[in-house]
């Protein structure tokens, strides 16, 4: 006797279940298929929509979703923003840090010619952009910093120099670092704001640590500066953010609800599996029956049998949601083991559900089989 059986042998409704299965291949392996079919169905579509969810909050975020743009609003006489401003400001959001930005153009001096770019002045980019190569100086105030998408086309490196013309006027910049974010307007060279000559910004930054945090910041500043006029236009991706999750979100529920239906119409394949095996083992159960087992034994024997087909449907079928959420986290992750939390719940959800559809089937034709007159059974 194998080990297997051995063991199967200490739970003797666990052995009858696995024989029953075995001797029932077709009926069983179509009822498996239906399981394998809807725990795939769920646990691919949720989990798969989960990692392309987390890409795409992952973009925002690239793009800003956690800072709070301010501009001068409608009914601001001037346009642009002074130190009280700044101040007033940075006092009213603390403890998140505020970066000013001034925006311009110019040109810069390539092999080919000149090409005009994008200028940003600002104060502290390293609140707000990534640094991908080189390093910027604590003290920074001189020297240039470099988009990688400009650094790329342009083939620049740090410890290059650059030739930008300002104004009617060129300067050469060493490049300090290349950097990536940044949100709206990161494909630019950055300056020192001491470039400019004036403190003046046409727009701050609030840096926050979360899209949450960002959210009652705008609000904080909506309720302190706009209460009568709208003196700050006040900008956040947060509603964006929100919005996505909503939408995908519902995308999610409504394509694993057309799945669990699936796992519906398994858990009738296994009723009708489980009938007709109650149908084909009357005598069989009339014999148990006779011999002194009670209605609770043979509703154990067949439910189990049930939740045997149910296990190895959901196994099967949890091991390929698997493989496809994997190939889903390696195109929206940059990595197939980058598993969300959702995505976990989501195949979670599948083999409890699959188990369950198949416990749940089970009872009907167990419950028959139990109050059959063991008389009339043995009679076929």
């Amino acid at each position: 006797m194998s080990l297997v059986n051995r063991l199967l042998g200490r739970v003797p409704s666990l052995l009858i279940a696995r024989r029953n299965v075995t001797r029932a291949k077709v009926r069983s392996g179509l009822a498996i298929a239906a399981i394998v079919i809807g725990v795939v169905a769920i646990g691919a579509i949720g989990a798969g929509g989960a990692a392309f969810k987390q890409s795409q909050l992952a973009t925002l975020d690239d793009q800003g979703a956690t800072n709070v743009f301010v501009l001068p609003g409608v009914d601001r006489q001037e346009r642009t923003f002074d130190q009280t401003d700044l101040q007033h400001i940075e006092e009213t959001v603390a403890p998140a840090g505020v970066v000013a930005t001034r925006s311009g153009g110019g040109e810069l001096r390539t092999r080919d010619g000149t090409e005009p770019v994008s200028i940003t002045y600002l104060s502290a980019p390293r609140l707000i952009y990534t640094v991908e190569a080189g390093a910027i100086p604590p003290d920074w105030r001189r020297g240039a910093v470099v988009s990688t998408t400009i650094a790329e086309e342009y083939s620049i490196d740090p410890g290059d120099r650059i030739h930008l013309t300002r104004g009617g006027e060129v300067g050469v910049h060493r490049v300090e670092a290349l950097v990536s974010g940044g949100g709206f307007g990161g494909q630019s060279i950055l300056l020192p704001l001491e470039l400019t000559g004036e403190r003046r910004y046409d727009q701050l930054r609030v840096t926050t640590q979360s899209v949450d945090r960002a959210e009652v910041v705008a609000a904080t500043l909506r309720e302190e500066f706009n209460s009568r006029k709208d003196t700050l236009l006040v900008f956040e991706l947060t509603s964006l953010v929100r919005l996505l999750r909503s939408i995908v979100n519902g995308i999610n529920f409504f394509l694993a609800g057309l799945a669990a239906i699936s796992l519906l119409v398994a858990g009738v394949s296994i009723a009708s599996t489980m009938l007709m095996a109650v149908i084909r083992r009357r005598q069989e159960i009339g014999v148990l029956r006779a011999v002194g087992y009670g209605r609770g034994d043979i509703v154990r024997v067949l439910v189990v049998e049930a939740a045997l087909l149910g296990a190895i449907g959901t196994t099967i079928g949890l091991a390929l949601a698997l493989l496809v959420t994997m190939v889903a986290n390696a195109l929206f992750l940059g990595s197939p083991l980058a598993f969300a939390g959702e995505s976990l719940l989501y195949l979670g959800a599948a083999a409890l559900f699959g188990i369950g559809i198949s416990l749940v089937a089970g009872v009907y034709p167990a419950w028959r089989a139990a109050n059959d007159r063991p008389v009339e059974a043995l009679r076929g």
